[in-house]
Order: structure tokens, then C-alpha cells, then sequence
């Protein structure tokens, strides 16, 4: 199983979250609050950019509809770029 360790933000004492019991981050200006699967919120000091870090190394990746959006955005532009060789025509 993985976790994250992350601070508490009122007692400073640390927690061991497992990744798989997260339900949802809400990123606040001096803190932030995990909810869990069992219903329970924790709230923690660690930034937006610091628990991005600490996903990263568990190989997830937080994505937003403009992370989406940017995406296939980029997939239509690189498959407008491509040509084919013949041209639609038999190279023989």
C-alpha cells in the first residue's frame, strides 16, 4: 500500500495517509484539507505544490479540465501536422 506522510495542521504531529483512502484535496490558502473514503477530513499544512510532489512520487498525477483541455488540444495540432508520404497514393 502507498502513503504520504503529511503534518497536521493543528497538533504539527505527522500522518501517514494511504493513497488508496483519499477521496478528495481542497487546496486552501494556508492549508489543506484531505477527505478520506471512511468519511474523516484531515487537515494538514502541506501546499498545493507540496502534495503534487508527494504524488508524484507515487506516480500520480493531480489533472484539471484545463490540463485536459490543453491536451487534446495538442493531439489535434500534431495530427494536423502530419502528412502522409504519397499522398493518399499507392508508393508503387
Amino acid at each position: 500500500m502507498k502513503y504520504i506522510e503529511v503534518t497536521g495542521w493543528g497538533n504539527k504531529s505527522n500522518h501517514l495517509i494511504p493513497l488508496n483512502q483519499i477521496v478528495d484535496f481542497n487546496f486552501k490558502e494556508t492549508y489543506t484539507t484531505i477527505s478520506l473514503s471512511n468519511g474523516k477530513t484531515v487537515n494538514i499544512i502541506e501546499t498545493e505544490s507540496t502534495i503534487k510532489e508527494l504524488l508524484k512520487y507515487h506516480q500520480v498525477n493531480l489533472v484539471s479540465e484545463e490540463d485536459i483541455r490543453t491536451f487534446y488540444e495538442g493531439m489535434a495540432e500534431f495530427q494536423s501536422d502530419r502528412t502522409l508520404p504519397y499522398d493518399d497514393e499507392l508508393p508503387f
